[in-house]
């Protein structure tokens, strides 16, 4: 029974690992004409929004989701790798708690984009703690 759990756990994990990388390209792409869109309009200097700031929140937040992808079809193939993954996805939900601070408190509408990430990566904490509880 141990082994028909682990490996559907697994099978949802490396369907999701594609979810988070083709999610994470697609951040990207939308981060940059995003950001693009800020700096061809001026919006970025009238606003007050400090471009480094968008530019950290936008790459370090779909930058993890990518990794997390990576990490998460490893670990869809050796479950012992389950410990790195949650902790990646984590360091996930951090940055975009992080990344919803940084816009909150510049005055900025919180981009649902960040919000789409935070449930993913919450989402990904809960199913590397599921393998690593199937494994152990």
């Amino acid at each position: 029974m141990a082994v028909e759990q682990t490996s559907t756990i697994s099978w949802y994990l490396r369907m999701f690992s594609y979810l988070l990388m083709i999610c994470g390209l697609f951040g990207l792409a939308v981060g940059a004409v995003v950001i693009y869109g800020a700096l061809a309009d001026g919006a970025a200097a009238a606003t007050g929004l400090p471009l480094s700031a968008l530019v950290l929140g936008v790459a370090v937040a779909n930058g993890i989701t990518i990794a997390a992808g990576v990490l998460g079809r490893a670990a869809s193939r050796n479950p012992g790798r389950s410990a790195a993954l949650r902790s990646l996805a984590l360091a996930g939900v951090v940055a975009s708690v992080f990344g919803l601070g940084l816009c909150y408190a510049t005055g900025g509408q919180l981009p649902t984009s960040l919000i789409f990430n935070l449930l993913l990566m919450a989402i990904c904490v809960v199913i590397a703690g599921n393998l690593g509880k199937s494994v152990q």
